[in-house]
C-alpha cells in the first residue's frame, strides 16, 4: 500500500511538471528593449495581463507600453502600431542588418512581408542573391540617410501646427490686445515672412534631432533580456496617437451596458455592409 501511493505521488508531481512545461512562454517586448518573460493569460485594448516564469501572481501592463510580444515558437502574439511602421519605413532602403549572433549584413534593398505573426524581411545583398531573415533574429536594421525624409515630413508638420496655433492665438489677442505683437505677426495676422521662417526652421530642426537620436536604426529584438534598445521604437505620430486613443474610448464605452449595444450595432451593421 506504502508503495502504491509511493508510486501516486510520483506521477501527480511528474504530471504537474509536464503541465508546467507545455505552457507557452511569452516575451513582451517593451519600447526602450526590455523584455519580460512570463506566460500572457490575455490581453485588451487596455492592458496585457501575465505572470512571471517563476511566480503565479496575476500581473499587468498597459499594452501602449508594448512594442510587440512573441512566443517561444516564434509567432508574433502581439504587435504595436509602432513596430508596423517601423516594418513599413524600413522597406525598399539600402543600409546594414545587424543579427542577434553578431553577423553583419550590407544589403542594397530590404523588403518586410505582410505577416506580421510570423514576420520576415527579404534582403536583396547583391544581383542575384537575395536571403530570407526572421525579424526576430534581427537586432537591428540600419537604414541609409533617405529615412530623413520622415524628419522632413515632421517638421513641415509640426511648423504647420505652430502657424495655425500662433494664427489662433493671434486672432484671440486682437480682440483684447490690439497693440501685442505674437511670433513674428504683425496687427494684420500672419506675415509671409514668419510662415516661411517657420517651415525651414522646424525642419531643420527636426533633421538634427532625429540624427543625434540616431533614427536611423530601427531596433527589433533584443539581444538579452535586460539589454535595452539604442532608442525608444515608439514613433508618438499623431495618427498613432489619436488611434490609440479611439480604441480606448470604445473599449471603455463597450464595456458599459448601454455603450455595449450601441457599439454592437454599428459593428453589425459595418460587417453586413
Amino acid at each position: 500500500m506504502k508503495l502504491f501511493f509511493a508510486i501516486l505521488i510520483f506521477c501527480s508531481i511528474t504530471f504537474a511538471e509536464n503541465i508546467e512545461n507545455t505552457d507557452v512562454k511569452h516575451m513582451i517586448v517593451l519600447f526602450n528593449g526590455k523584455t519580460i518573460v512570463g506566460f500572457v493569460d490575455s490581453l485588451d485594448i487596455a492592458n496585457v495581463y501575465y505572470r512571471l516564469t517563476d511566480s503565479y501572481e496575476p500581473l499587468k501592463i498597459s499594452t501602449w507600453k508594448v512594442y510587440y510580444i512573441y512566443n517561444d515558437f516564434n509567432r508574433i502574439f502581439h504587435y504595436s502600431l509602432s513596430f508596423k511602421e517601423n516594418m513599413k519605413r524600413i522597406s525598399n532602403r539600402p543600409g546594414t542588418l545587424y543579427t542577434i549572433k553578431g553577423d553583419t549584413i550590407p544589403y542594397q534593398s530590404i523588403l518586410a512581408n505582410d505577416d506580421f505573426f510570423k514576420p520576415e524581411v527579404l534582403l536583396s545583398i547583391s544581383p542575384g542573391k537575395s536571403t530570407y531573415h526572421s525579424i526576430l533574429d534581427i537586432e537591428k536594421v540600419v537604414t541609409d540617410y533617405s529615412i530623413l525624409e520622415y524628419s522632413i515630413e515632421k517638421g513641415f508638420a509640426y511648423s504647420s501646427y505652430m502657424f495655425g496655433l500662433s494664427l489662433l492665438i493671434d486672432l484671440r489677442i486682437k480682440d483684447f490686445l490690439p497693440q501685442l505683437k505674437f511670433f513674428g505677426l504683425n496687427k494684420t495676422g500672419v506675415t509671409y515672412e514668419s510662415f516661411v521662417t517657420l517651415i525651414p526652421s522646424a525642419t531643420i530642426a527636426s533633421l538634427v534631432w532625429d540624427l543625434w537620436k540616431d533614427k536611423r536604426s530601427f531596433y527589433f529584438t533584443p539581444i538579452f533580456e535586460n539589454e535595452r534598445f539604442g532608442r525608444s521604437m515608439y514613433i508618438g505620430s499623431l495618427r498613432h496617437v489619436l488611434q490609440t486613443i479611439s480604441d480606448n474610448v470604445i473599449f471603455r464605452l463597450e464595456k458599459t451596458k448601454f455603450g455595449g449595444k450601441v457599439i454592437g450595432v454599428i459593428r453589425k451593421k459595418n460587417f453586413v455592409n
